[in-house]
C-alpha cells in the first residue's frame, strides 16, 4: 500500500475539489481492497485533527468508505453544493431489507458549531421526491468526527425527525466495521445497529446480541493452534506438501457438490492474483488474524478477476512462524509480504483446495478483510452481495 498523507496528496495532485485529481486519487486509495481498516483509521485521525479544508473533505470520503466496507451501496456526495443536485455527502443504500433502505448521510468535523437536523432531513425529503420512495425507507444519519454528539442527540430527539434520524462518531462507526469484522456480523445486522431501534420491542436489541454471543461462541479462548472436527479428505490426493512450484489445486468443482451442512462456517478472504500462488504452492492462506474456527474457506481473487474463485476445507490454524511453507516467510510478496507474530496460516485439507466452476462474481460488496458467510449461502449465491 502506498504511504500517502493528505498533505501530500494535496502537493501532488492540485487543489482537492470535486471530480478533482486530488479527490479522485483518494478514493482509488482508500477503496483499494487491500487498503487496511487501521490505515482507514490513520487517514481519518489526520482528517479529524487536520485544520485545512481539505481535510473536511477526506472526512466526509473516508466516512463514505466505512459505509462501503460496511455492506452498503454508496453514493460519494459533492463537497459544494450546486443547482439541480441533493447536497448530502453521502446516499448509502442497502439491499438486505424487504424494501431497500436509504440513507442519507452527513459528514461534520465536529461539535464546535451547532448541528440542527433540517439540513439532512430536508435533503431526506428530496430523496424521497427524486426517487420516488416510500417515506418510511429513509433515513438520516450524522457521523461527527470530533466532539460530544450529546447535544447533537438531543436536539434530534426534540424535532420531528427523532424517529428517523440518528448520529453516531467517525470512530464509532470505524470501531462498528471492526465489530463486523471480528465477529462475522452479517450486513443487515449492521443495518439494525445503525437504524431505530423499536423502543418498544426491545427484543430486536437483545436478538442482535445474542448473534454476537453465538458468534463469539465459536472462537478459540486460549490455544494458538485450532483444528476442526470434520474431515472428509479423499483416500487419494495429488498433494505431496509444500514446495516451489507446486499447485495444490485438484481441479475445477462446481459450488453444489461441495459436501456439508449449510450452516458450515465459511471464512472468505480477499487475495490479490499475486496471492494465488501462495495458496497453490502452500495449500494454505496466510498471513491472517483469525478468532474463528471455519470449516471452509474461500478466496476472493481481485483485480481482473473480481470473483470468489477458490474454496477448500479447513484442516488446522497455525501461528505462522510454526507453520511450514515453500518458501521462507521473508520472500513472499504483495499482500503476505508483511507479517507479525499475531497472524496465522490457515492450512487446508489435502486434495479439498478446488477452483470452482461457478466463481461468485462481485456486485456491489467486497471482502476487504476477512468475512464469515455459511455454506448454504455460498451454494446459492448469485452475486458477493448474497454471501457478505
Amino acid at each position: 500500500m502506498v504511504e500517502l498523507t493528505l498533505e501530500r496528496i494535496v502537493g501532488l495532485a492540485g487543489e482537492w475539489t470535486d471530480d478533482s485529481r486530488a479527490s479522485q486519487q483518494f478514493r482509488e486509495i482508500i477503496e483499494d481492497e487491500q487498503t487496511t481498516t487501521e490505515e482507514i483509521e490513520s487517514y481519518l485521525q489526520e482528517a479529524i485533527d487536520g485544520s485545512e479544508s481539505y481535510h473536511n473533505k477526506a472526512l466526509q470520503d473516508l466516512v463514505n468508505n466505512i459505509g462501503r466496507r460496511l455492506g452498503f451501496e454508496v453514493e460519494y456526495g459533492i463537497y459544494q453544493g450546486v443547482s439541480d443536485t441533493i447536497g448530502y455527502d453521502g446516499h448509502w443504500v442497502s439491499t438486505a431489507t424487504k424494501e431497500d433502505t436509504h440513507l442519507v448521510v452527513e459528514t461534520k468535523k465536529s461539535t464546535a458549531f451547532s448541528i440542527g437536523p433540517e439540513q439532512a432531513g430536508e435533503y431526506m425529503g428530496e430523496l424521497v421526491e427524486r426517487e420516488g420512495l416510500d417515506r418510511e425507507q429513509v433515513y438520516g444519519l450524522y457521523v461527527v468526527g470530533d466532539g460530544d454528539v450529546e447535544t447533537v442527540s438531543q436536539t434530534i430527539l426534540g424535532s420531528k425527525y427523532r424517529d428517523r434520524m440518528r448520529v453516531i462518531t467517525a470512530q464509532r462507526l470505524l470501531d462498528l466495521l471492526e465489530i463486523q469484522t471480528e465477529s462475522g456480523l452479517r450486513h443487515d445486522q449492521v443495518v439494525d445497529v445503525l437504524l431505530p431501534i423499536n423502543a418498544v420491542d426491545v427484543g430486536q436489541l437483545v436478538g442482535l446480541i445474542q448473534d454476537v454471543i453465538e458468534f463469539r461462541e465459536h472462537e478459540d479462548p486460549v490455544g494458538d493452534k485450532v483444528t476442526p472436527t470434520q474431515s472428509d479428505t479423499p483416500d487419494s490426493v495429488n498433494w505431496d506438501g509444500p514446495q516451489t512450484g507446486a499447485n495444490a489445486v485438484q481441479g475445477t468443482i462446481s459450488r453444489q457438490e461441495l459436501t456439508g451442512p449449510d450452516d458450515a462456517t465459511v471464512a472468505v478472504f480477499p487475495s490479490q492474483t499475486s496471492g494465488v500462488q501462495f495458496l497453490k504452492e502452500n495449500n494454505a492462506w496466510g498471513f491472517v488474524g483469525i478468532n474463528q474456527n471455519p470449516e471452509y474457506v474461500a478466496i476472493y481473487v481481485s483485480d481482473d478477476v473480481q470473483a470468489v474463485k477458490y474454496v477448500a476445507r479447513v484442516k488446522e490454524i497455525v501461528p505462522a512462524n510454526e507453520a511450514t511453507l515453500a518458501r521462507t516467510l521473508e520472500s513472499y510478496a504483495g499482500e503476505q509480504a508483511e507479517f507479525n507474530a499475531s497472524q496465522k496460516v490457515v492450512i487446508f485439507e489435502p486434495g479439498t483446495l478446488y477452483e470452482l466452476t461457478d466463481p461468485i462474481p462481485f456486485e456491489s460488496r467486497v471482502p476487504y478483510s476477512l468475512r464469515y458467510t455459511e455454506l448454504g449461502r455460498l451454494r446459492q449465491a448469485e452475486t458477493t452481495d448474497d454471501i457478505l
